[in-house]
């Protein structure tokens, strides 16, 4: 009788950029693994952030800020349904409340 075996993987996380048009760097910037201790499956290593992105400042997973009083979402064709571009209201209306469609 042939057993099943489940196997969990190890994820690496990667940063990659160009530094000119025919040179690109790699950098692992963390990993997930089902095995690291007390349920944190995820780990960033920040120094290596701070190398790929020039700041300590984790990341937004955010692709849009929340628009300004005085300006409505706007979705454009091609961006993610996530994101948006903030534009001003017309002359003459206002924006009272804007929910997340």
């Amino acid at each position: 009788m042939k057993q099943r075996v489940i196997t969990q993987e190890d994820y690496d996380i990667f940063h990659f950029g160009n530094l000119s048009q025919h040179l690109g760097i790699k950098l692992k910037l963390g990993k997930f693994s089902p095995y690291f201790s007390h349920g944190r499956h995820f780990h960033l290593y920040v120094d290596m952030i701070e190398v790929a992105t020039g700041s300590r400042k984790m990341p937004s997973s955010v692709c849009s800020a929340e628009c300004s009083p005085g300006f409505r979402r706007l979705w454009k064709e091609g961006m993610a349904a996530c994101c948006f571009v903030c534009s001003p209201c017309p002359e003459n209306e206002i924006l009272m409340r804007q929910r997340w469609p």
